[in-house]
Formats: structure tokens, C-alpha cells, sequence
């Protein structure tokens, strides 16, 4: 698996107009990033059997002997059903201790004792992958209600270019991450973005009940992931970008978890 933190986001550039790239390991981001423990496998279901589909390189899973096509027969002795209970297994696991592996390589099973790695995640994918791992829907409509710039020298259309990049980032880490569990899905954007305009929303502050209400009738959403970005500029060629995004349940109007990434 890789680092959540790395998928999204990232340093926001001014070259006229402003454009959104990746975060490079050495750039590594702060924020309130929760540490949690990981093999760097990552598994796809054929016949109801876990095959792993990909490995990190240089992470405990590839450094013990883990390969391509394995099955993952058991976990400390657990029956992996879902990608999401091995991923809880793993959520639960301390700095410094083990998962002991068992995988079928061509009929004959092999047995890894496995020290993890710890990694940093992002508050909201802890939670989701909870309401997962709990057989929960979770369908989620991803809104970036705030874009906002200290600088007096801000082209046009920066608010616009921002806001596209960053939805269009976080549905994809969402896809990525968990798209492969039939009980999670994203909000078409198309669809979305037509219940915004009808209620006129200017991307100006956090969601309000009324819309929350109508965008879970209207779609189907379970949850709101809901996105403010925020530039500060200092001396020349100095700024701080602050993102928060936060897991709203729709039903309630309760914040579930909420991310906080800061890059200078």
C-alpha cells in the first residue's frame, strides 16, 4: 500500500495559472495524520479468495517473500474475507509487532511471521474503512465548500482550477482505496454538481443542513466528504496551503473524522 498522504494533495504551484501536483516523498506534508500499521500488499477477490495483486517495494510483505498471485489463506489465524477486515486487522496492530501470514503459493501453503511497517493515513479512510468493515453503505459525495487565497494577485480563475483538482483527487483516492468493496461508492459528479447550482451554492463555507439533506435525497449518499482549502503567502515564494476535509454523515449532520494537511 502506499502512503495515503502522498496519493493526495499537494503543493499547490503559480505558473499563471495554478496547477495541482502529487506530493513527492521528500515534500512530506503535516497534519493530523493517524500512524497505523501495513504489510505492502494489496489483495483482489477471485472465487472469494484474496490473490495478491500488488506488492510495495522494499515493505515487509515483498522484503519476507510474499508474491504476485499468492492467496492469503489466514492472517494471526483470522479467514480474510474482505479487503477491509485485512486492513482492520492491520489498523489494530502496535509499532513493532507481527502478523503472522499464511498463503497458498500453487497448492502448497507457507507460513510468514511478518513485522509491520508503521505508515500515516488520514483520519477519514480510518473511518470509512470502519463503516465498511461494520457491512455499513457508504456512498460518498465529495464538495469542496471553500477555496480561499491571502495573496491580492490571484488569477481568475484559480479558485476554479483548485477546486476541479481537488475533487477530482479525492475521488480518486476514494476509488482507489476502496472501490473494490461493492458496499462503497462515489457521487457522480455530473449529478452533483446540478443539485449544487439548483440550491445556488458559492463554494463559500461548509455545507449546510438544507443541502446536506437534499444531496443524500437526490443521490443516495450516505456522507459528505467535505473539502476547504486555504492559501496563506508570506515573503516572496513563501506559503502555507491548509486543507481540511471533513466525513459528515448525512443522516445526522455528524462529522465523523476530519483530515488537516498543512504544506509550506
Amino acid at each position: 500500500m502506499r502512503r495515503i498522504f502522498i496519493i493526495i494533495l499537494g503543493i499547490i504551484l503559480f505558473s499563471g495559472c495554478a496547477g495541482l501536483r502529487t506530493l513527492r516523498e521528500s515534500e512530506e506534508p503535516e497534519g493530523n495524520f493517524v500512524e497505523v500499521a501495513r504489510l505492502g500488499v494489496n489483495t483482489v477477490y477471485i472465487n472469494n479468495e484474496p490473490v495478491v495483486k500488488a506488492l510495495r517495494k522494499d515493505f515487509p510483505a515483498e522484503l519476507a517473500g510474499v508474491k504476485l498471485g499468492d492467496i492469503i489463506v489466514s492472517a494471526d489465524g483470522k479467514i480474510i474475507k474482505t479487503n477491509m477486515a485485512f486492513r482492520s486487522l492491520m489498523d489494530n496492530k502496535q509499532r513493532g509487532e507481527h502478523v503472522v501470514l499464511v498463503i497458498n503459493r500453487k497448492g502448497q501453503q507457507i507460513k510468514f511471521d511478518i513485522e509491520t511497517r508503521m505508515i500515516k493515513v488520514r483520519p477519514t479512510e480510518i473511518k470509512i474503512n470502519k463503516l465498511l468493515d461494520e457491512n455499513k453503505k457508504v456512498t460518498i459525495a465529495v464538495v469542496v465548500s471553500e477555496v480561499k487565497n491571502s495573496s491580492q494577485n490571484v488569477p481568475k480563475d484559480w479558485a476554479d482550477s483548485i477546486r476541479n483538482n481537488l475533487q477530482s483527487d479525492h475521488e480518486s483516492f476514494l476509488l482507489s482505496d476502496f472501490g473494490e468493496d461493492e458496499k462503497f461508492s462515489v457521487v457522480d459528479r455530473s449529478r452533483l454538481k446540478q443539485i449544487l447550482e439548483e440550491f445556488q451554492f458559492n463554494q463559500l463555507g461548509f455545507v449546510s443542513d438544507k443541502l446536506r439533506a437534499k444531496i443524500g435525497e437526490m443521490t443516495g449518499a450516505t456522507h459528505i466528504l467535505d473539502i476547504s482549502f486555504s492559501r496563506f503567502r508570506g515573503r516572496i515564494n513563501d506559503q502555507d496551503d491548509i486543507l481540511n476535509a471533513r466525513l459528515v454523515e448525512i443522516e445526522s449532520g455528524k462529522v465523523l473524522a476530519v483530515d488537516q494537511i498543512i504544506t509550506h
